[in-house]
């Protein structure tokens, strides 16, 4: 009887070597993946922005639905720059998620800030969280798309 290599290997409980794809985070991947997501997100913001517009010079009054509407808005631009993120990195979804998501709740919120609005540091870390999670699901999804 004569024992092949990776059968002692599994007696022994030492298992199978196996190579890994990529051990570290590539920066390069990360920065064109990110920015892949970013300009899926701001494109979707811009075409809302457009369409709030439009309807609103139409005659349609939604200024009482205001900051739901930017909201949801900017959570749907999160999973859809997630998305594109995650699929265009093919690695670690959920970081690319969670980076865009980062990057998105930053902007908005410097933009935010620019303009004058006066936002609260507390809900701004809830939204960032809520964003961040949202992230996490589209980068994760992107990557098996």
């Amino acid at each position: 009887m004569v024992l092949h290599i990776d059968e002692i290997k599994f007696w022994l409980g030492v298992g199978l070597v196996v190579k890994q794809e990529r051990p570290a985070v590539n920066l390069r991947l990360v920065l064109t993946a990110v920015f892949t997501g970013l300009k899926y997100a701001f494109a979707l913001l811009l075409i809302a922005i457009f369409l709030l517009a439009l309807t609103y010079w139409l005659g349609w009054d939604w200024s009482a639905y205001e900051q739901p509407i930017y909201q949801y808005t900017i959570y749907t631009a999160v999973v859809l720059g997630a998305l594109a993120s995650g699929y265009k990195s093919r690695a670690k979804g959920w970081l690319m998620g969670i980076v865009l998501a980062v990057a998105v709740w930053l902007i908005i919120f410097i933009i935010g800030r620019i303009c004058g609005l006066d936002q609260r540091i507390n809900e701004g870390l809830v939204n960032g969280i809520i964003a961040v999670l949202l992230g996490i699901v589209g980068g994760v999804i992107g990557i098996n798309l």
